[in-house]
Order: structure tokens, then sequence, then C-alpha cells
């Protein structure tokens, strides 16, 4: 007999304000920003201060108010347009400093191919992420990458 499964819908707010004020403009030209509210209930729900986690593929960088909780990252993005800003707006989370009662976790910052990441072996806690699948699933394909 199969073990009931239990979900439940959560629900975020606009997070613009946050954006505005710890991300770059030009890393809000990103057209799928990870909702910040997703990225720090994650964060809450899988992992705790020191543990490192990663972001494959990391876009505008969201995973980067991780950081300040304490949470150690990896965030690794393919292209160029997107690594600069995230740069830019790592070293304005830094200005800000850590949230209340942490400390300021550890940031890389990688310009690669998400199917070869250089990780060290089994280092990473968790991966936060939000796949760009969209494209995929409007042309019919199934997202399977074997």
């Amino acid at each position: 007999m199969p073990a009931e499964v239990s979900m439940e819908t959560i629900r975020f707010k606009g997070d613009s304000a946050t954006r505005r004020r710890f991300f770059t403009p030009e890393s809000l030209s990103h057209p799928a920003k990870m909702a910040s509210g997703l990225v720090l209930e994650c964060m809450e729900r899988y992992s705790k201060p020191g543990d490192l986690l990663l972001d494959p593929m990391a876009g505008s960088g969201t995973l980067l108010l991780a950081a300040m909780y304490g949470r150690n990252l990896i965030l690794n993005e393919l292209e160029l347009h997107f690594v600069l800003p995230m740069v830019q707006s790592w070293a304005k989370i830094q200005v800000h400093g850590p949230a209340m009662g942490h400390t300021m976790g550890r940031v890389c910052i990688i310009r690669g191919d998400a199917r070869a990441l250089p990780l060290p072996d089994a280092s990473v806690g968790a991966a936060i992420t939000s796949p760009p699948w969209e494209e995929a699933s409007a042309a019919g394909h199934d997202n399977n990458t074997d």
C-alpha cells in the first residue's frame, strides 16, 4: 500500500522591494527570477548555517540571499551577461551585511556548464535551483537529460 503524501500550497508575496534593495538593476533583466521567498523557505527547511548550497543554473543569483543567513554558496551560470550582474549583486549584499544573529556565508560564483561542475566530492548539502525548462516544455520535449 503506497504511503499517503501530503502537500501544502505556499504563496509568496512579490519581492520587487527585496530585489531593489539587494540586487543590481542589471540582474532584474533575467527573464526567470526565482522568488526570493521560495529561496528563503527552501533554505530554512533544508539547510542550516554553515551548510554548502548549490544553484547550478543561478541566473539572477537569488540564492545569494542565503549567504546573509550563514549559508555557504556555489552559484553557477553559463551566460556571462548574467554572471557579471550576479557578482555586482553579491558586492551589494556584502555592504548590507548578514541578517541579524548570523554571520555572512562564503560565496563562489562560477561561469560554467551545469552539466560539468567542478565540485569537491560530496560537499553540497542541498541544491536549490529553478531550471530553465520552459522552452523545452513549450517545444514538446520531455526534459529528460539521459
